[in-house]
């Protein structure tokens, strides 16, 4: 990346809108972001089927058998494997849902 944010900032009245617009153009921000985007969303999608289901993560570990701390620490994004979270979504009552392609983006 050759500016930082406050650089772009200073130099520019441009959005961050616009300013993420230019990073994107960079091959490997734009490999980052992608890759960071995927991490996150994968941690979302745990806690938001685990707060649907009304479950805090203790309970949700004791029911999938597995640690509080791996609960925590794949809500933070951090690393799994699909065996624990299919342990986590059984204990859920959902299915793993994998989806590999474009993610359908909605412009407010």
């Amino acid at each position: 990346m050759s500016k930082d944010l406050n650089e772009f900032m200073m130099e520019n009245s441009e959005s961050l809108d616009d300013f993420f617009s230019e990073m994107m153009k960079d091959s490997s921000y734009r490999q980052a972001y992608q890759a960071e985007m995927n991490r996150l969303s994968s941690a979302a999608a745990l806690v938001e089927a685990r707060e649907a289901a009304g479950l805090s993560q203790q309970k949700l570990a004791e029911k999938a058998g597995v640690p509080k701390t791996t609960v925590s620490r794949i809500e933070r994004g951090q690393n799994t494997s699909i065996d624990t979270l299919t342990k986590l979504a059984n204990a859920l009552g959902q299915p793993i849902v994998l989806t590999i392609g474009p993610v359908a983006t909605s412009k407010s």
